[in-house]
């Protein structure tokens, strides 16, 4: 019989099996449409989506409003942290667990701080 614990690492291990063989979770079903969260930077818009896993699968950007362009990008693949700065740039892991932003008190704080700090402000 399967514990509990046993029985969440394989679910997230499906989870980020699905994930990279629909492309990243663009196309991973189960998620939400985007929506924004509080940035307060005139200009900037900052908008997250989850793609699955319960909401550990997600991926939160800064735009910049009129050219729509991404200035930064936070991601969870359910189980690892990466992140980017510009739409160039290499995607690096950041983490090797989300739980640090996931499991906090306030996750859309820790997102907005963990943008900032990449940003540099």
């Amino acid at each position: 019989m399967f514990s509990l614990q046993r029985a969440l690492r394989v679910g997230t291990r499906v989870c980020a099996l699905v994930l990279a063989l629909a492309g990243q979770g663009a196309g991973a079903a189960g998620g939400t449409g985007a929506y924004p969260l509080d940035w307060g930077r005139a200009g900037e818009t900052l908008q997250y989506r989850s793609c699955g896993c319960a909401d550990r699968c997600w991926v939160a950007e800064v735009k910049h409003q009129r050219s729509r362009k991404t200035l930064a990008t936070l991601r969870c693949d359910c189980e690892r942290l990466f992140a980017r700065v510009g739409t160039s740039g290499p995607e690096v892991e950041r983490s090797p667990t989300c739980s640090a932003i996931d499991d906090g008190v306030n996750k859309p704080r820790a997102i907005r701080e963990a943008l900032e700090q990449m940003l540099g402000r």
